[in-house]
This record gives C-alpha cells, structure tokens and sequence, in this order.
C-alpha cells in the first residue's frame, strides 16, 4: 500500500492519499473543493513496515521479509 501526500493547487488542502499500487490521475481530487489540480508535496511512503531510528542509525527492512 502506498501512501502519498499530496496538496490542493486550488484551495491548499494537505491531504494524504493511501492506494494499492501506484497514483492515478483519478485518485488526485481534493477532499475539500474537489479540484482535480493536484500535486504530489513529498516523497510517498509504502506500508511495508520498517524499523527506523531518529538518530542517525537509518532503517532497515522488516525481519524476515525476504529482504537483503
């Protein structure tokens, strides 16, 4: 699942938009005015899980998921 955030170009809603796959033109609508005139604000995230740290140590991938 993939996680994206998003803001309204029209009425400058933030919002997030969490799909299966990729963005599609037709999951861009803003929830408050409904304009189609919408752009990604930052990189997605996809719900895989991981295990982060905030002091330098960076991520690593869930265990046993096959990775690495």
């Amino acid at each position: 699942m993939a996680i994206y955030d998003l803001k309204c170009d029209d009425c400058g809603k933030l919002f997030e938009k969490f799909v299966t796959g990729f963005l599609s033109e037709e999951d861009k609508e803003c929830p408050r005015c409904s304009s189609r005139r919408v752009s990604q604000k930052y990189n997605s995230s996809f719900g895989i899980g991981s295990s982060c740290s905030s002091k330098g140590g960076g991520c690593a991938p869930p265990s046993g998921g096959g990775f690495g």
